[in-house]
Parts: structure tokens; sequence; C-alpha cells
């Protein structure tokens, strides 16, 4: 229980950040911007310290059912939020992403919060790197979709309490590009580890043929930033088309269909 506790009071702090960036849109007042940071950074804090401790109980990266990979989805988007907040000051913009935060989170808490073992070929250092990159890397995919939306919003709604166009753009290229070698990293090591415990680097399951789908995606939205078409709004769209592509390979895949990711 303690551990739940930990995790209800960061959705209540998460849901406090979400109401202080829109009244933030509302009202102009920079308090409330730096509130709602404080709040999204004590949400963190507690999120990591609820994840802190079922790793300790469990002895492993806890991350092997629905609600604890939703949770750990969420605390990954949490952190790359914060690092584009500190690093560039996005303010309301955080209104978007937290949302999406929330709705993670809205989705974990009605799961069973156990901790199911670790089956054998499972329980090595590959399992939490693998784990730690995949879901960081789609925490930047999921970045770049709050952020794809929020240009086309900008585009056609300006808000001049909102970040204009370019920057809009260059945070989008960027949460696009740290997404994409963390992603990589999740394939090359999930290719060593298939190897040393099954004896081969890759299979045609459908989970991999996906996220084989998923890099190459996101590696071609890497090259198309450099030509002109689709730069801007195009970029924006690939951002949010390649999202979905994104929750199908986690959610769809693990929910609907036979795989050896399945999610329970």
């Amino acid at each position: 229980m303690t551990n739940l506790h930990l995790l209800q009071a960061a959705t209540v702090c998460y849901t406090l950040s979400v109401l202080a960036y829109l009244t933030q849109l509302m009202l102009h007042k920079s308090w409330l911007q730096r509130a709602a940071l404080l709040l999204v950074s004590s949400g963190f804090l507690l999120q990591s310290s609820c994840l802190a401790w079922r790793w300790h109980l469990a002895g492993f990266l806890p991350v092997t059912n629905l609600f604890s990979t939703l949770f750990f989805f969420s605390w990954a988007l949490a952190a790359c939020y914060l690092y584009f907040e500190l690093r560039y000051r996005i303010g309301a913009s955080g209104l978007f992403v937290m949302f999406l935060n929330l709705l993670l989170l809205s989705v974990a808490l009605r799961r069973d919060a156990a901790i199911p073992p670790l089956v054998a070929a499972l329980d090595t250092p590959f399992f939490s790197l693998h784990i730690a990159f995949s879901f960081l890397g789609y925490a930047l995919f999921a970045m770049a979709f709050s952020l794809g939306g929020l240009y086309l919003i900008q585009r056609f709604m300006p808000n001049r309490h909102l970040p204009d166009l370019s920057l809009l753009r260059k945070l989008n290229e960027e949460a696009i590009f740290l997404g994409f070698a963390l992603f990589t990293l999740c394939l090359v090591i999930g290719a060593v580890w298939a190897y040393w415990a099954w004896g081969y680097y890759f299979s045609w399951n459908i989970k991999g043929i996906w996220s084989f789908l998923v890099w190459l995606f996101y590696a071609g939205m890497c090259h198309a930033k450099f030509i002109r078409r689709w730069q801007g709004t195009g970029y924006a769209l690939l951002s949010i088309a390649g999202f979905g592509v994104v929750l199908f390979t986690y959610l769809g895949i693990g929910l609907l269909l036979d795989s050896n990711h399945p999610l329970e």
C-alpha cells in the first residue's frame, strides 16, 4: 500500500500541475507557471520514490505487466518533460504533456499493481537496459506527439503565451532524434539479449517486426527534417502519426495479439 499511496500523491501533484498550467494560459500569471513546475517536480520525485520502492521489493526493474509498464511510461514522460522545461522553459506547453501523463496514470491505477515474478529468460542485466531505453524512447516520441499537436495549434490559432513556431519545431526535432537514439539502443540490446538467451539476434515475431517498423519510421523522420516539404506542419503531422504506430506496437500487440511481449 505504501507505494500506491506514493503514486496516488504523485497523481494529485500532476493533476494540480495541469490545472495550474491551464489557469496560467487564461490569467497569464508567471507565479502559476512556477507553481506548476514545482508540482510536476514534486510528482516526479514521489513517482521516483515509488519506482525505487517497487524495484527494491522486486529485486529487478518492475516492468512486467500492464500496470508497471504504464507506470514506467508515465515516469519516463515526466522525466523527459522536466528535461525540456528546465532546458528551454517551455512553460504552459506542459499542459499538453502532463495531460497525456495523467491519462497513462489513470489507466494504470485501475490495473493490478502486484509485481509478477520474473521468468528465468528475463533475469539478466539486459532486461533492465532494454526496458529502460525502450520506454525512454517511447516517452520522447510521446513528447514529440505533444509538441507536434502544440505546433499545429500555434500554427492555426496563435497564442503569445505559448512557445513560437521556430522553438516548437526545434524541440520536436530534438525529441525525435533523442527518442530514435534511445530506441536504437533498445533494439541493439534486445538483439544481444535474444542471442544470449535463445541463440539468435532476431526472430520474425510480430512484436519484433513492429518494433523494427517503429525504428524505420523514426529513422525516416530524422531524415525528413532536412527536406523542405516535410518541415514545420508536415513534421508535426508525422510526429502525431508516429506516436500512433508506437501505441499500437506497445498496447495493441501486447493486449490484442499473441506475442512474446504480452501485457496483462
